[in-house]
């Protein structure tokens, strides 16, 4: 889900479809926001619906594995915010664009988050597994980063070998 709301709070609207979902074996991947302005001092929040306890939030890195500097940052808001669960690469990615360019190099969460899906798909194909039980294979499979676990989860998702 390349989508969101910049809401410090979890939303029913969200969080009661994505539980479902997760219950019947689907994992929803979502982007955790680009509400931060991490060079100012504002690291933001997980914004809805990535702050679902049930949805996968996914952070943004550069090239050099640091943290994006738009990517949200796991919520304070513990009783009603979201947090990080994993990162992928979010800044500069070549990608299709509507209009007469049809590529442009955008960067976002909403980048990053295809490739964690993408990446969820090949464990799937690889292990059968889904829901729950294929989210806790990605984390197992992360690449851990010397970056703090607000910022990028449990580290950088990782593809099956």
């Amino acid at each position: 889900m390349s989508l969101g709301a910049d809401v410090d709070r979890k939303l029913a609207q969200y969080e009661v479809p994505i539980r479902r979902a997760l219950d019947a074996g689907v994992l929803i991947v979502a982007a955790a926001g680009n509400n931060a302005a991490r060079t100012q001092g504002n690291y933001a929040f997980v914004g809805a619906p990535a702050n679902s306890e049930a949805a996968l939030a996914v952070a943004a890195l550069d090239s050099n594995f640091r943290i994006a500097d738009f990517s949200a940052r796991s919520s304070s808001n513990t009783g009603e915010g979201g947090k990080i669960d994993t990162a992928a690469p979010g800044v500069s990615i070549y990608s299709s664009w509507p209009g007469p360019k049809r590529y442009l190099s955008i960067s976002g969460t909403s980048m990053a988050t295809p490739c964690v899906a993408g990446i969820a798909a090949l464990w799937h194909e690889a292990t059968g597994l889904s829901g729950a039980a294929l989210w806790n294979k990605l984390m197992q499979n992360v690449k851990p980063l010397a970056l703090p676990s607000t910022d990028i989860g449990a580290g950088l998702v990782q593809a099956p070998k």
